[in-house]
């Protein structure tokens, strides 16, 4: 067995993949299977796995195996709430259902939000899937202080995108926004919801919407696995100077 027998296991398969052989939604054969295939151990077989794991070509299921993932519909993020790219996330084939809750603010969510901690909050989240695949993994937290909004048991925007605008119903208006995007690797906990490999990085986004007087309304952390996102930033002059331009 050469020293990268685990990459030619996965050149194999992932040839299998891009040629059709192994079609979008098969199951691969058991791990014990495909030691014997390929005469290699299984621990081998599973490091193999995890590559195409981590290149999404593949999903492990829980209780139920390896499965070839179908092509990504990809998520557009962009700062710009009107343009054209953001709509279009609208629009797609994902499902996007919506759970809310309440939790009390520990130090990371009390920080984020600017409250004291074990403040109440109400906890939106957002888990879009495409077809039986978890897409895209979004919380939002807003302090129970500042408004309650109404949520849909579904939602159109797997960004959690309208939460600003059901808080803008009553009254509360989100006047500015700051957003930190980070790549890292996945939580367990995010991986597994996720079904990405261990190596598979994700485009963590932290979303931080504020009133005039600079109170925190709203705060979001959206988890999109990278190889199936992009960010689109837009930056608009400010009306006067466009006018004086003109």
């Amino acid at each position: 067995m050469t020293a990268n027998r685990y990459q030619d296991i996965a050149d194999d398969l992932r040839q299998g993949i891009e040629t059709g052989l192994l079609r979008a939604g098969d199951q691969l054969p058991a791990e014990t299977v495909l030691a014997r295939r390929y005469t290699a151990s299984v621990p081998t077989v599973r490091v193999a796995l995890g590559v195409l794991q981590d290149e999404g070509l593949i999903e492990k299921q829980h209780g139920r195996g390896n499965f070839v993932r179908r092509p990504f519909e990809r998520i557009t993020y962009s700062n710009d709430c009107f343009a054209r790219d953001r709509r279009a996330a609208f629009n797609t084939a994902l499902h996007v259902s919506v759970s809310v809750s309440e939790v009390q603010a520990g130090d990371e969510l009390s920080a984020l939000l600017q409250v004291p901690k074990n403040t109440v909050l109400i906890e939106y989240v957002y888990l879009s899937s495409q077809g039986a695949s978890p897409h895209s993994l979004v919380h939002i937290y807003v302090p129970r202080s500042v408004a309650r909004a109404s949520t849909p048991d579904a939602s159109r925007s797997p960004l959690g995108d309208d939460i600003r605008g059901r808080l803008a119903e009553t009254g509360i208006e989100a006047t500015s926004t700051v957003d930190r995007l980070t790549a890292r690797l996945p939580t367990p906990s995010e991986a597994k919801t996720l079904r990405l490999g261990a190596g598979t990085p994700v485009l963590a986004v932290e979303r931080v919407s504020m009133d005039a007087s600079g109170r925190v309304v709203e705060a979001a952390l959206l988890v999109l696995p990278g190889h199936r996102t992009e960010a689109v930033f837009t930056t608009h002059a400010p009306i006067e100077e466009l006018e004086s331009a003109g």
